[in-house]
C-alpha cells in the first residue's frame, strides 16, 4: 500500500506502531517461568483501580523527588472519612514511579522507546511535559478524562492519585461493612513490605519516618503507610467479592437473551482485506486551497479505481490472495510480503471493523444479507480498501482461557560439545542455539518425570513431582500452576497452542517444547466459549456500574475537588518540588537525623 499521501503526524504513529509491535514481539515469548498469570475474580470484571506498588520495589533504584504536605482535609460524604494532603502524595508517588520505572524498562528495547510506549520523560518532572495520548497505555487516563486545556502529567499523576485513594477508601469501608477481614499471611506480606523499606531506609542511614518524609513527602510515616496498604487489601477484597456476586448473578437465560438482542456487540468475522491509499507523491506538502484539494481528489479517485479493478479479480479465497500477490510486486518487485498473511482478517468484532475500515464498511459486513465471497470496496480518510466475506458473523467459539501445571525440564546453560545453548544479540533478543544431542538429553529427563507420574496419574502427584523437579523457580510452589492463558501473546506460541487446543481434556498429560526446555503438561481446566465468557462479562459489568459505580460517581459530586486541588498545588509550590528526579537517588546520604 502507498503511503505517500499521509501527512508527517500519520506517518510518525505508523513508525512509531511499528517500533511498539517489534518490542511486543520481543516480550511476547516469555518463559512460564517468568510469568504469574493474576487471577482476577472469575477472569472477567475490570474495575479501574491503579495497581498500588510497594515502596520497597523502587526504594534506592529510583531517583525521586519531594511532594510537600500540608494539614489540609476533606470530608468524603457518606464515609466518615477524611482525605489528607498526605494521602494523595503516596498515591501520586505510587503513579508517578510507575509510569518511570515503566518507561525506563521500555528503554532497555532502545533509546526513546519508553517515550514511545508511554508518552512520558524520565529527564523531565511531570510538571514540565505535556500529557500526551500515549500516556493511556499505562495510566488508564484519556486526556478528556482531566477536564483542563493543555494537561500535564502533573494533573494526570494527581488525578490518578486522587481517584485511586476514592476507589480504596469506598471500597475499604465497605469490606468492614461486610465484615471482610485480611487473613494473617496477607498482614504479614504487609509487615514484610515494610520492613523492606525500612531496610532500605537503614542503608541510606535514615530512620523509617525520616526516609518516607523525605522520599514521598511531609505526613508519609510507617503508621499511614501500613493503613494505606491495608485498605488496599481491604478494598480488593471487596471488589473482588463483588465482582463474583454479579457473575452469580447472571443466569445462562440472561446470557442468551443478551446474545440475541446484540448479535453485533459479540459476534466475529473473518475477512479479506487490500488497501490502496491515495499516492499526492513525495513532495506534496498538505497544504490548504483549492489546487491541494483538487490534487487531494485526484489522488483518491485514482486508488478507488485501483481499488475497483482489483475487486473485479476476485471470484473466491483463491483470486484475492493472487489478486493482491500482483498488487505487492507491481507496488514492489522486490518485495516479500506474504499475500495471504498479509491480507488475511480474522475473528474481528464490529467495533473493529469501523475503526479500522470505517462505519459503512461494519455495516456492510454485518449485514443480514452477506454471504461468503461477497466483495465491496469502502473509502475511508483517503484510502479505498478492498474486503472479501471469508466467513459470516458467528459466535467465538474458542476457549476463553485455560489453566495448566507444567514441570520444566530446563534445556542447561551450555551444551553436551560444551557450546552455549543460547545467545543474546545487542538488542537484547535471546536466540536458542541448542544441539540436537542437548535436546535429546533433555527431552530424556522430562520423559522420565512423565513416566513416574503415569505410575500414579494424580493432580497430587504431578503437584508433589513438580515441587522436586521443575526448573520453573516461578510455579514451583503452586505445582506448576499457571492460570488464565489467553491467546494474547504472553507465552510461548507452543505452551499456549497445546492449553488452548479445543480438544484438550481435563487431565490430559504431554511433553511440548519451547525454547526454555520440555514441558511435562497437565491440562487442568478450560474455561467457558469466548463469547459465553464475554456476554456474561458484560451483564455483570453492567450490574457493577449500576451499583457500586454510581455510589462511588455520586461521592465525587460530594467533594469540592477543584478546592482541594488547589490547596494541594498550593503546598507544593510553597515549598517547591525538589528536582531530584534528575539527581541522585542518594543525594541525601550521609546526612545526620
Amino acid at each position: 500500500m502507498e503511503n505517500n499521501n499521509k501527512t508527517q503526524a500519520e506517518l510518525y504513529r505508523e513508525e512509531r506502531k511499528e517500533r511498539l509491535a517489534k518490542a511486543a514481539a520481543k516480550n511476547a515469548k516469555r518463559s512460564p517461568k517468568s510469568i504469574k498469570a493474576s487471577k482476577t475474580a472469575k477472569k472477567v470484571i475490570s474495575i479501574v483501580l491503579a495497581v498500588v506498588i510497594a515502596l520497597g520495589a523502587v526504594a534506592g533504584v529510583l531517583n525521586f523527588f519531594d511532594i510537600p504536605q500540608k494539614a489540609v482535609k476533606i470530608s468524603v460524604e457518606g464515609l466518615d472519612e477524611k482525605i489528607s494532603l498526605a494521602e494523595i502524595n503516596y498515591y501520586y508517588f505510587q503513579g508517578w514511579s510507575q509510569v518511570y520505572s515503566t518507561t525506563a524498562q521500555y528503554d532497555q528495547y532502545g533509546e526513546g522507546m519508553g517515550l514511545s510506549m508511554t508518552g512520558f520523560d524520565i529527564t523531565k518532572t511531570p510538571d514540565k511535559q505535556d500529557y500526551v495520548e500515549e500516556g493511556q497505555n499505562i495510566t488508564g487516563i484519556t486526556i478528556e478524562d482531566l477536564g483542563v486545556e493543555n494537561p500535564t502529567w502533573e494533573d494526570a499523576l494527581t488525578y490518578l492519585a486522587f481517584n485511586q485513594l476514592i476507589y480504596i477508601k469506598y471500597g475499604a469501608a465497605k469490606a468492614e461493612e461486610a465484615g471482610i477481614e485480611l487473613t494473617e499471611d496477607e498482614i504479614k506480606t504487609i509487615d514484610d513490605q515494610i520492613e523492606e523499606i525500612r531496610k532500605t531506609a537503614k542503608e541510606n542511614d535514615y530512620s523509617l519516618d525520616r526516609f518516607l518524609r523525605v522520599q514521598i513527602g511531609s505526613g508519609v510515616t510507617e503508621k499511614l503507610v501500613r493503613e494505606l496498604e491495608i485498605n488496599a487489601n481491604l478494598a480488593t477484597k471487596f471488589y473482588e467479592k463483588n465482582q463474583e456476586d454479579a457473575l452469580a448473578a447472571v443466569t445462562d437465560d440472561k446470557i442468551n437473551a443478551e446474545y440475541a438482542a446484540s448479535k453485533e456487540k459479540y459476534d466475529i468475522v473473518d475477512l479479506r482485506a487490500y488497501s490502496f491509499a491515495a499516492n499526492l507523491g513525495s513532495n506534496h506538502t498538505h497544504e490548504e486551497g483549492e489546487e491541494h484539494e483538487a490534487e487531494h481528489a485526484e489522488a483518491e479517485a485514482a486508488a478507488k479505481t485501483q481499488a475497483d479493478e482489483f475487486a473485479k479479480k476476485i471470484t473466491d479465497d483463491a483470486s484475492f490472495v493472487a489478486a493482491a500477490k500482483a498488487a505487492i510486486l507491481t507496488a514492489d518487485p522486490k518485495s516479500e510480503k506474504d499475500a495471504d498473511a498479509t491480507t488475511l482478517v480474522e475473528g474481528k468484532y464490529y467495533s473493529e471493523i469501523e475503526s479500522n475500515y470505517g462505519a459503512d464498511a461494519a455495516k456492510w459486513v454485518f449485514d443480514s444479507n452477506r454471504k461468503v465471497g461477497d466483495v465491496t470496496v469502502i473509502e475511508k480518510d483517503g484510502t479505498s480498501y478492498v474486503l472479501m466475506m471469508k466467513t459470516l458473523p458467528g459466535k467465538d467459539t474458542s476457549i476463553s482461557s485455560a489453566d495448566v501445571r507444567h514441570i520444566l525440564a530446563k534445556f542447561p546453560d551450555k551444551n553436551t560439545d560444551g557450546s552455549a545453548t543460547s545467545t543474546t544479540t545487542e538488542d537484547g533478543q535471546k536466540i536458542t542455539t541448542v544441539t540436537s544431542e542437548t535436546k535429546k538429553q533433555t527431552m530424556a529427563e522430562a520423559q522420565a518425570i512423565l513416566d513416574e507420574y503415569l505410575k500414579n496419574p494424580t493432580q497430587d502427584n504431578f503437584i508433589a513431582l513438580c515441587k522436586e523437579k521443575t526448573d520453573d523457580t516461578g510455579s514451583k510452589e503452586t505445582g506448576g500452576l499457571i492460570e488464565n492463558i489467553a491467546d494474547n501473546g504472553q507465552y510461548v506460541e507452543s505452551f499456549t497452542k497445546w492449553s488452548l487446543d479445543p480438544a484438550r481434556k481435563e487431565n490430559d498429560v504431554e511433553i511440548i517444547e519451547s525454547e526454555y526446555g520440555y514441558h511435562v503438561m497437565y491440562f487442568v481446566n478450560a474455561d467457558e466459549e469466548t463469547w459465553y465468557v464475554n456476554v456474561k462479562n458484560s451483564l455483570a459489568s453492567k450490574a457493577i456500574e449500576e451499583g457500586i459505580a454510581k455510589e462511588i460517581e455520586a461521592m465525587y459530586e460530594d467533594i469540592n475537588i477543584e478546592s482541594f486541588m488547589v490547596e494541594w498545588s498550593v503546598a507544593k509550590e510553597n515549598k517547591h518540588i525538589a528536582n531530584r528526579i534528575l539527581g541522585s537517588s542518594s543525594s541525601h546520604a550521609g546526612h545526620s537525623h
